[in-house]
């Protein structure tokens, strides 16, 4: 019975009332916290999704930190509108830094660099408006795809001639 006494007992009542609102409070405000902290990361502005493009290479420019790719598949989302199928386009690049900051670049699977991209190599591009203006385009990665030859070399396929 004194257990049934304490529940119904209105100080006992207040005492967990106040601590789920405490609970609560704590809760949000930790929350509102991480938001917070997370709105004001750097490079946080355009953290969203990269919009992949199917491109033929064109150029690196070193000196200017750019690469000019021309257009075959612009990709989907709302910043490919940016690009025209059969266009040349350029984008910012960023050679040193770290793997999360700079320019990634993958030629046939394997780790590479911007000079070792022939030009006329097919190309898929993943990027973003450029966080410092949005009027520019930065490559996140690149990736060099193998051609018809280079596969079927690869991988030894016979056509059955």
């Amino acid at each position: 019975m004194k257990f049934a006494y304490m529940h119904t007992d209105p100080a006992h009542i207040d005492l967990a009332l106040n601590s789920h609102r405490r609970r609560w409070v704590a809760v949000v405000g930790m929350l509102a916290a991480a938001a917070m902290v997370g709105s004001l990361a750097p490079g946080t502005a355009h953290a969203g999704k990269s919009t992949q493009t199917e491109a033929l290479w064109v150029s690196f420019d070193p000196e200017a930190q750019t690469i000019t790719l021309k257009i075959k598949k612009p990709g989907r989302g709302k910043d490919a509108k940016r690009l025209k199928r059969g266009k040349e386009a350029t984008f910012n690049v960023k050679v040193e830094g770290s793997v999360l900051t700079k320019t990634t670049v993958s030629i046939n699977g394997k780790r590479g660099e911007l000079h070792e991209i022939n030009e006329g190599k097919t190309v898929n591009i993943y990027w973003r408006p450029d966080e410092n203006d949005d009027s520019q385009m930065f490559a996140r990665k690149i990736d060099v795809i193998f051609s018809q030859e280079e596969f079927e070399e690869r991988y030894k396929i016979d056509d059955g001639e």
